[in-house]
């Protein structure tokens, strides 16, 4: 990949690649990803369209300078397209990337966007008030979130290792979740499950065991991310959606896309089934047929 550099609005360095021809698709990954990671989906996604990914504030070769958090990458988002002189593109976010497009469309709406593509994520994470779809299927509460912020600051690697463990595997609303274990308790827990040791090393790699600068950076992705509250927004999108989403899941329930397909008048919902969160790693062939499908490329 040709790695490149623009300023956004703020004069921050923002790291990108450009690749491919033909309709525009701006993807932006999750949390621990980055342009590396994502290297091979970049070389499939090139041969079908014109694909454009940057590394997100403090992520991969994007040093975390100046403001940090979901909704920032938003504006990098807009940024880049303004900086390429792209007038339409079709916007594809997964998981804290789907987060990133909620915000994008709060702050900057459609008319620049052909499609929207949300991947296996929940309008809100914090599950209170009657709102049960958030995350880890329902179970993740306000005080989770709280102890979560202090974990963040004090213990990285355990709060990494918990969401690690919750995202690869399939379960259910009702089965019962294991928060337990100290950082090398936990770690031990995953390596002795059965499991894709590539997942494994990515989700290690780009979310565990992280330099110091990094897990304050996550901090801010955190409290952007777990903290919002998007629901609203999907009332305001007016151009085709696709809600890929994982079933059973680990992360989200099913439920949630279901739950935005009704708020979203013009979408389609594809299940990816029997997988997880990293729904995209386990049947990678069935997750590109459906953006490639869906875009029309």
């Amino acid at each position: 990949m040709e790695i490149k550099t623009f300023l956004s609005e703020d004069g921050a360095e923002i790291k990108y690649v450009d690749e491919g021809s033909g309709k525009v698709v701006l993807y932006i990954y999750g949390m621990g990803s980055s342009l590396a990671s994502q290297e091979n989906f970049i070389n499939v996604m090139k041969q079908h369209c014109r694909f454009v990914v940057f590394d997100q504030r403090g992520f991969g070769l994007t040093k975390g300078t100046g403001t940090i958090g979901i909704n920032q990458s938003a504006r990098d988002s807009q940024a880049l397209l303004d900086y390429l002189g792209i007038d339409k593109a079709i916007l594809m976010g997964y998981s804290m990337g789907a987060a990133v497009v909620f915000s994008y469309v709060e702050q900057f709406g459609c008319d620049r966007l052909d499609k929207i593509i949300i991947g296996d994520m929940s309008p809100k994470l914090i599950n209170e008030e009657g709102w049960n779809l958030g995350l880890y299927q329902g179970q993740y509460t306000r005080e989770m979130y709280e102890y979560d912020l202090e974990e963040i600051r004090t213990d990285y690697k355990r709060f990494a290792l918990i969401l690690t463990e919750q995202l690869m595997y399939k379960g259910t609303p009702d089965q019962k979740r294991d928060f337990s274990g100290n950082a090398e308790e936990i770690r031990a827990r995953i390596l002795a499950r059965e499991h894709n040791p590539l997942i494994e090393q990515a989700l290690f790699n780009g979310l565990v065991d992280l330099p110091e600068d990094h897990q304050i950076h996550n901090y801010d992705y955190w409290v952007t991310m777990a903290n919002a509250d998007f629901r609203d927004v999907l009332k305001t999108i007016n151009i085709p959606t696709a809600f890929i989403y994982a079933d059973p899941g680990s992360g989200y329930r099913p439920e949630v896309a279901e739950y935005m397909h009704t708020q979203v008048k013009d979408s389609v919902l594809l299940p990816m089934k029997d997988c997880s969160h990293m729904a995209a790693a386990e049947n990678a062939p069935q997750y590109i047929k459906y953006v490639c499908d869906f875009c029309g490329i």
